[in-house]
């Protein structure tokens, strides 16, 4: 048993060491006064390689003005910046590592988050009221862009007229997205001079994490796997709801290493930026 245990463990560094894996992801959100929009998100990583492009896109006008945007960065293994591009602009500008994993203001305006609250009405009285949380599903199977799935539906009681729903498809296991969260990370700790816990993005929208974080103490069990699909809606004494958000994973899937997919097109013009 413990020769297979290194056998296993040998293959699998074998596999990352000549393999890239791609990750295609997508988030939609309907929130007030910005409206419905868009985020695509793409990433492609490599031992010694890293890839990442976001694309936003808003329907009104005003959302247009204040978010559209398609931009990417790279990391390269060996190398003393990040590379960073406006798809848009055709542009490419070079960060420095202290800058890049420099922690941001969590008070300033961040266009990418957003945020709500249910009406002040009751306030008080709800405070005292912890959430109630029901869940159903789990039992059929679904496939959901090649994923072989389970739905299951969870409902976050704040009163009877205000409350979150997600349904959300999961998959047993996702090994490929293991692999492609530990070689970001390993490229991320080799830029980092901050010698601190580097964090990188999940993939990943369900209920367990709001639960764990509005109640530690809930008997409720977290959903078992790795979540590849989420609706969210939060009501407020409506039918329609006051947020609506849509998380789900399109592609993921391995191949053979392209170092020449880790550039920028020759006709992106450098600029310096601040």
């Amino acid at each position: 048993m413990h020769h297979i245990i290194i056998l296993l463990f040998v293959m699998s560094l074998s596999f990352s060491q000549n393999f890239q894996i791609k990750v295609v992801g997508k988030v939609k959100m309907d929130i007030p006064v910005l409206g419905p929009y868009k985020m695509t998100f793409n990433q492609t990583v490599a031992p010694g390689f890293l890839k990442k492009e976001e694309k936003i896109e808003a329907e009104r006008f005003y959302g247009r003005w204040l978010m559209n945007s398609e931009t990417g960065e790279i990391l390269i293994d060996g190398t003393d910046k990040i590379l960073k591009y406006d798809t848009e602009e055709e542009e490419y500008w070079l960060q420095s590592p202290e800058d890049y994993f420099k922690k941001t203001d969590t008070n300033s305006d961040d266009k990418k988050s957003f945020s709500f609250s249910f009406s002040s009405d009751g306030e008080d009285e709800e405070k005292d009221t912890p959430p109630k949380f029901t869940r159903t599903g789990g039992k059929e199977t679904e496939y959901v862009y090649g994923f072989r799935t389970k739905k299951w539906t969870t409902t976050i009681f704040f009163s009877e007229e205000k409350f979150m729903v997600f349904e959300e498809w999961f998959v047993d296991n996702l090994p490929l997205m293991r692999l492609s969260d530990s070689l970001e990370s390993a490229i991320k700790t080799k830029f980092n001079p901050l010698q601190d816990a580097v964090e990188i993005e999940q993939f990943e929208f369900s209920s367990n994490i709001f639960i764990r974080e509005m109640d530690s103490l809930t008997t409720l069990k977290p959903i078992p796997g790795h979540v590849v699909k989420t609706n969210f809606s939060v009501y407020e004494e409506s039918d329609d709801p006051k947020v609506a958000v849509g998380f789900e994973i399109l592609e993921l899937y391995a191949e053979p290493v392209d170092t020449g997919y880790f550039v920028v097109p020759e006709i992106y013009k450098r600029i310096e930026k601040d």
